[in-house]
């Protein structure tokens, strides 16, 4: 008999409605031994306006993290939320899914990795950085640890949208320091982070810059009436990985004609990789010890084809069909879901997103400051 786990979905904008679709679609793509069930919702918005059914519905979060029959809260609230949520679902040992950043700041943070330990709490638990899934991702990941790339000299991640290239865009949560903690940083470039993390080692250091470019925005209840907007919407970021990575971070919420424009650059001795979301189907691999004769023999980079190449345990589509971006979240549920079913460990958890929020927190100190700053706790 297959082990039901009930999921509680704390919000449902657009990533709570992101997360409810992949769980009900992860028993099409794959064959388990647990099953997910929608069991409860925390939201303000009416059952019949949402494109799923639950057998609970609660106005507030609290209510449904103590319900005793939820096993998953999922958190996919405003940032600010997230400390004391992820602190209640501790508390009542629930396993945790929850939408990055782990909170709005370092203090935060901290507070809730210091729950985590001192409260004893080991249930499985994942922050929700789905680009680890991407089977490209995956097989960079494979090659770096093999050493194919030799000593790693230097990187490159880029990740650009247009979401605030709209002077009449409406200041929301997003946009309020307080509410969101920060901007691109938090919005796109811990996606980054952590795959930097993930692929070249830990930040040791960065020296940094930010831009806003619109320095005000409208009230949506008063659009005659603007605000100082108080995120960023530009980083520029220079890190050292180790002793003697180095590399460069771009971002950007205003980048014309941008959507999901995710690419990285890693360079080795002996090689080096490529990646770019536009083409999320193929990591390409240079071997610098590909012969060069004659008329440049074999050299120039490879495309790896991965499409979705994710083993043995996806049964559904073939692997040679193409990648799309909800797959990744699709493959990231489900190892969190076979992760808890077994009690097990699923990384990246909180433990590795407070990692990222120490090297946000350094970014931003080195934007105030105008000087490196070191990565710290």
């Amino acid at each position: 008999m297959k082990k039901i786990l009930n999921v509680g979905i704390v919000g449902f904008g657009y990533m709570g409605k992101m997360h409810a679709m992949c769980y009900e679609a992860v028993k099409f793509y794959y064959s388990t031994d647990a099953e997910v069930h929608l069991y409860a919702v925390a939201t303000t918005k009416k059952p019949e306006d949402l494109p799923v059914r639950f057998d609970r519905y609660y106005t507030e979060a609290e209510d449904l993290i103590r319900d005793p029959a939820v096993d998953i809260v999922d958190i996919c609230g405003p940032n600010f939320r997230h400390k004391d949520l992820l602190i209640l679902a501790m508390k009542e040992k629930k396993c945790i899914y929850c939408e990055k950043p782990l909170t709005t700041d370092l203090a935060s943070a901290r507070e809730v990795i210091r729950f985590k330990e001192s409260s004893g709490y080991d249930r499985t638990n994942r922050v929700a950085f789905e680009y680890r899934f991407v089977p490209a991702v995956m097989r960079a990941k494979q090659l770096i640890s093999e050493g194919v790339l030799g000593k790693l000299i230097h990187f490159t991640f880029n990740y650009y949208g247009c979401e605030f290239l709209d002077p009449n865009r409406c200041i929301s949560w997003q946009s309020r320091k307080e509410l969101a903690g920060g901007g691109v940083l938090y919005a796109m470039g811990t996606h980054s982070i952590d795959l930097i993390r993930y692929l070249i080692g830990d930040v040791t250091e960065v020296f940094a810059q930010t831009r806003t470019h619109f320095k005000e925005r409208p009230l949506k209840e008063n659009p005659e009436k603007k605000v100082p907007v108080e995120i960023e919407d530009v980083v520029n970021a220079q890190l050292t990985c180790g002793q003697d990575v180095i590399g460069n971070l771009l971002l950007s919420q205003v980048a014309a004609g941008s959507g999901i424009d995710f690419s990285f650059e890693i360079y080795g001795e002996k090689g080096a990789l490529k990646f770019n979301h536009e083409n999320a189907n193929v990591l390409y691999y240079f071997n610098n010890e590909d012969a060069k004769e004659p008329i440049g023999g074999y050299g120039g980079f490879k495309a790896i084809e991965t499409t979705q190449k994710y083993g043995g345990e996806a049964v559904f589509p073939p692997p040679r069909v193409t990648i799309s971006w909800s797959r990744y979240h699709i493959a990231s549920l489900y190892e969190f879901i076979r992760a808890a079913a077994d009690e097990q460990p699923a990384f990246p958890d909180l433990e590795d997103a407070y990692q990222v929020q120490k090297i946000t927190d350094a970014i931003y100190r080195s934007a105030a400051e105008g000087k490196l700053e070191q990565v710290t706790d």
